[in-house]
């Protein structure tokens, strides 16, 4: 009797034994089939996830100033200006990126230089390698520039420097950008013996008085396509319109009369912007004007609010 019963637990534990080793080679393969993968695809979405939100809050924050150049396509003429206001009190602002784009060569850009760290406020310099007066061509070789430094760097707004020519670009790509979301705002903007109208000067019966009032009478296309689109300039935006005052007889800075740089005023004034007209004491020509210790004032005083 004992034995008979021995033999049945024996096969009793056997059945329960096997029935537990099926239910685990269920359970693992199940595993296998649909664990596994979901597992690693769920942890690869956060990986790519997470690395890509800590990619965007790690790029450094700048707030840059771009002195662009003038016809010639070079910077040396900027460089005598960013050269004479450095250092710059209290803004932790040094020059640091010299830009290029090549309007020859589908606008092919150029960086030399870095930006360092503690560079919160860098300066960098611009220029359109060949030689040109055309706003458009700027234009449109910086916003090669922007997008490069939105690529690499968060921006949360820009500041604007231009010279002679240099300021037809930075008119014409703030208008052509303003409703852009891509490209960052234009918080302040400098015009250092702009061209606006072509070099046309006053004509017969108008006055200087007349051009700030109501604009020029002669409008070339340059001037007309600022007239046509600048509403579309943030009117956020500070703007500073410097000429110098070489020769008052014939109302001029050696090359850009005082007629055309300050020809745009009626406009911004119109459209919103806070806006200022300076007429600068000065001996020295058009070409001259970065090194005018007089600029270096005016520039770092609207910018960065110090002597």
């Amino acid at each position: 009797m004992k034995k008979r019963q021995l033999r049945r637990n024996k096969n009793k534990f056997k059945r329960v034994s096997l029935a537990f080793f099926g239910l685990v080679i269920i359970l693992a393969g199940a595993l296998f089939l649909f664990g596994p993968k979901g597992t690693t695809s769920h942890t690869k979405d956060n990986d790519t996830i997470n690395n890509k939100t800590f990619s965007q809050s790690n790029k450094q924050v700048i707030y840059p100033t771009i002195y662009i150049g003038g016809s010639g396509g070079n910077v040396t003429s900027i460089d005598w200006l960013v050269e004479r206001l450095l250092p710059i009190k209290n803004i932790s602002s040094q020059k640091s990126l010299v830009m290029t784009s090549n309007i020859t060569k589908n606008y092919e850009l150029k960086v030399e230089g870095q930006i360092s760290q503690d560079n919160k406020y860098p300066i960098i310099e611009f220029a359109t390698v060949k030689g040109t007066n055309s706003g458009e061509l700027f234009s449109k070789g910086l916003q090669k520039v922007i997008v490069y430094l939105t690529e690499n760097y968060q921006v949360p707004w820009i500041n604007l420097v231009g010279y002679s020519s240099g300021a037809t670009g930075a008119v014409y790509y703030m208008m052509d950008t303003g409703n852009n979301p891509n490209f960052p705002p234009v918080n302040k903007y400098v015009s250092l013996d702009g061209e606006y109208n072509n070099e046309t000067n006053l004509q017969l019966g108008e006055s200087l008085s007349n051009v700030l009032k109501e604009g020029p009478i002669v409008k070339t296309e340059m001037y007309q396509y600022i007239a046509d689109n600048y509403q579309k300039v943030s009117s956020k935006t500070q703007m500073l319109l410097l000429e110098g005052n070489f020769n008052s007889e014939k109302q001029t800075d050696s090359a850009i009369p005082w007629a055309d740089s300050f020809s745009i005023y009626h406009l911004f004034k119109k459209n919103g912007n806070e806006i200022t007209t300076i007429l600068y004491p000065t001996k020295t020509s058009h070409s001259q004007a970065p090194k005018n210790p007089t600029v270096v004032k005016y520039v770092k005083k609207f910018l960065y609010g110090t002597p």
